[in-house]
């Protein structure tokens, strides 16, 4: 008789923990909708298994979800600082727009820019009879020298005024883009010198002829020395205008070099905040889930524990009312005290001391 109840006990004493595990299946699977890992062997090393599975699930969770956590505020400060940037760039686009906009203006300028040629004239410093000759009292040396020295006077102003208008456009194309080249014209162009071939004794022309000639060749020096003059002056004129028109284009390719690389990191960063909004707000729905997830996995093995506790408390009543049973033996008292025993012992290593 006591040992068909030995056999019996034996075989119930691990029920309780078979029911606990059967219970808690029932409720709980875990994320991939599976039990948790119990193993082989006794019963006791099967709860331990599955307790050990549900801790490294755990644990495995809550790496990934900091993974996650980190990996949102590392996009929230990469967005924050992409917005910086983003900020940047448009304004450095805006700037050299306007850039780009100020160089074809001093191109547009420069390229206008050009040295007018005197135009050289004398017969409006003498008075003409209606023969359309000087007339006699003008027929003078002292006369065609005056005039002479009059036209250059005016010849010396004309391209004086344009050099000063030049001077200061040039200049002020060169300050707009930064140019390190000065404008400095060189003011002592060549001259040829006036030789009259008539010019001496009497300063009254007697001859007309003698005055006509000589008349001619004031004019002549004059046109030649304004052809020196004017190829003098335009050469200059020439060489800092295309210094200038070549400083602007380099400028030019430069800052359309600096737009498209500008434009370039632009539409790049537009792509990768796109790519981050959307990583972002998948990261958000994890998250969410995953915390609703994770205070669900935190509640099990309380909940696992709390099962135990109580099909233990079924186990060790049901033995208990058969140990105080008045119709029970001294030896099946023994039994079932001895296995009551053997369960709390049991289940302090399992739940733990701090429960019983």
């Amino acid at each position: 008789m006591i040992a068909d109840l030995l056999t019996k006990l034996e075989d119930e004493k691990d029920q309780w923990i078979y029911d606990a595990i059967d219970r808690f299946h029932e409720r709980f699977m875990d994320l991939d909708g599976q039990w948790y890992e119990t193993g082989e062997g006794p019963a006791e090393n099967q709860i331990m298994n599955m307790k050990s599975s549900m801790y490294s699930i755990r644990k495995q969770k809550n790496l990934e979800l900091k993974s996650k956590q980190m990996e949102l505020k590392t996009i929230e400060a990469s967005m924050t600082e992409d917005e910086r940037t983003h900020e940047n760039l448009e304004t450095a686009i805006e700037f050299l727009d306007k850039e780009l906009v100020l160089y074809a203006d001093q191109l547009q300028g420069l390229e206008k820019v050009q040295l007018g040629k005197y135009q050289v004239f004398l017969d409006d410093k003498f008075t003409f009879d209606k023969k359309d000759q000087v007339v006699f009292k003008e027929r003078k040396i002292s006369k065609l020298v005056e005039s002479y020295q009059m036209v250059e006077m005016e010849l010396v102003d004309f391209y004086q005024r344009q050099l000063s208008t030049i001077w200061v456009l040039l200049s002020r194309s060169m300050e707009n883009i930064d140019s390190a080249a000065k404008v400095d014209f060189k003011m002592d162009p060549p001259q040829v010198g006036l030789s009259l071939k008539h010019g001496r004794g009497l300063d009254q022309y007697i001859k007309l002829g003698n005055f006509e000639e000589d008349f001619r060749i004031v004019l002549e020096t004059l046109i030649e020395n304004n052809d020196i003059v004017y190829g003098y002056y335009e050469s200059q004129v020439n060489q800092f205008k295309e210094k200038g028109i070549e400083d602007i284009k380099l400028l030019w390719t430069q800052k359309i070099e600096h737009k498209r690389q500008a434009e370039e990191n632009l539409h790049e960063l537009q792509e990768q905040r796109k790519i981050n909004e959307k990583r972002m707000l998948e990261l958000q729905d994890e998250l969410g889930s995953e915390e609703i997830e994770r205070n669900q996995e935190l509640l099990e093995p309380k909940l696992l524990d709390d099962m135990l506790k109580e099909e233990f408390v079924k186990t060790v009543s049901r033995w208990q009312d058969k140990l105080f049973a008045e119709n029970a033996s001294d030896e099946e008292r023994w039994v079932y005290h001895h296995y009551c025993q053997l369960i709390l012992k049991q289940a302090e290593r399992i739940i733990g001391n701090e429960y019983f």
